[in-house]
C-alpha cells in the first residue's frame, strides 16, 4: 500500500467516531416523562405527610385524657400519703405510743394495713399511667421528626419539579411542540353506579389544565384527576399513583371496564381511566390538558379497579 494510502487510513482508524446527537423529540420524552415522575413522588411523600399530620393529631387528643388520668392518680396517691400521716402521726412507733388501749393500737395498725396496701394498689396505677405517657409522647416525638422531614424533602421535590418545567419549557420553545388534541367524536357510555359517575366526571374535566399537585376544581394531574372522579363517586383514593395501585382490586386487560384505573410504567408514575372502546382519559403531564387517548398511551404496569 502506498505511504499515503497507509497514513489515510490510519487517520481514518484513529479519529473517534462522532456521537449520534440525542433528538431533540426524546429529549421532550425523557424531560417529560421525568417530570411527572418526580411530581408523583411529591404526591406521596404529600400524601405521607397528611397521614403523618393526622397521626400527630390523633395523639395529642390521646394524650390529653392520659395526663388527666396522671394528674388524678397523682393526687390519689397525695391524699392516701396525707391519711396516712393524720392516721399514724410520724410513724407506727407514735402510733403505738400514742394508743390509749391495746384495742385502740389494733385499730390503728388495720387503718394503717389498709391505707398501705391502697397506696401501693394507686402507686401501680400511678406508675402504669406514667408509663402510657411517657409511651404516647415518645411516638408523638417520633412522628414530629418524621414531619420535619418529610416537610423537608417536600420543599427539595417541589425545586426540582420547578426546575424540571424550566427545562421542559425551553425544550418545547425550541421545538415549536404543541399537547397533542384530544380524540374528538369519542364519547364514554355511561353506566350507573359508582364507575358511571365517576366516568361521567373525568369526562367533565376534558381540556382542563395540568397542574402538578393539582386535583381540581380547574386544574389536574393525574392521580389528582382520577381521585378526585372517584371522590365524586363517593369512592376516596389516595393523591398518588403508586398509593392508588396498592388500593385498588386488580383486574386483567380483558376485565376492564368504564371507571376502572389503567396503571403506567414500572415504577408506576402515571394513572388513567378507562372508559371503554380501548380509550382511556387522563392529565398527561405539564402543558398538557385532560385528554381523551389510547389505552396504550406509554408502558402500562396494570389495571385496578376502585371499590
Amino acid at each position: 500500500m502506498p505511504t499515503t494510502a497507509l497514513i489515510a487510513a490510519l487517520v481514518i482508524v484513529l479519529l473517534p467516531v462522532p456521537v449520534q446527537a440525542t433528538p431533540i423529540g426524546d429529549q421532550l420524552n425523557t424531560a417529560g416523562e421525568h417530570l411527572e415522575k418526580v411530581i408523583e413522588d411529591y404526591n406521596e411523600v404529600r400524601d405521607n405527610l397528611r397521614t403523618t399530620r393526622r397521626q400527630i393529631a390523633d395523639l395529642n387528643e390521646e394524650i390529653r385524657p392520659l395526663e388527666r388520668q396522671l394528674a388524678a392518680r397523682q393526687a390519689r396517691v397525695g391524699v392516701i400519703a396525707a391519711t396516712a400521716y393524720r392516721s399514724s402521726g410520724v410513724s407506727t412507733a407514735l402510733a403505738v405510743i400514742s394508743a390509749e388501749s391495746a384495742s385502740d393500737f389494733a385499730d390503728r395498725l388495720l387503718v394503717l394495713e389498709r391505707l398501705a396496701g391502697e397506696q401501693s394498689q394507686e402507686i401501680d396505677k400511678l406508675n402504669a399511667a406514667r408509663e402510657r405517657v411517657e409511651a404516647a409522647r415518645h411516638t408523638l416525638d417520633s412522628a414530629a421528626s418524621q414531619q420535619a422531614a418529610q416537610e423537608l424533602t417536600l420543599a427539595t421535590k417541589r425545586q426540582e419539579i420547578e426546575q424540571d418545567i424550566a427545562r421542559l419549557e425551553q425544550l418545547r420553545e425550541q421545538t415549536g411542540f404543541k399537547p397533542r388534541p384530544t380524540l374528538k367524536g369519542f364519547k364514554p357510555t355511561f353506566s350507573a353506579g359508582k364507575a358511571g359517575a365517576a366516568v361521567r366526571f373525568a369526562y367533565a374535566q376534558l381540556g382542563k389544565e395540568y397542574r402538578f399537585g393539582s386535583g381540581g376544581p380547574n386544574s389536574y394531574d393525574c392521580s389528582g384527576l382520577t381521585s378526585a372522579a372517584w371522590a365524586k363517586a363517593g369512592v376516596p383514593l389516595p393523591h398518588n399513583a403508586r398509593r392508588q395501585w396498592r388500593a385498588v382490586k386488580r383486574v386483567s386487560r380483558d376485565e376492564l371496564k368504564p371507571g376502572d384505573l389503567i396503571f403506567y410504567y414500572r415504577s408506576i408514575h402515571h394513572v388513567a381511566m378507562y372508559v371503554g372502546g380501548g380509550k382511556m382519559i387522563h392529565a398527561p403531564q405539564h402543558g398538557e390538558p385532560v385528554r381523551v387517548d389510547d389505552v396504550d398511551y406509554q408502558p402500562i404496569h396494570g389495571y385496578g379497579r376502585p371499590s
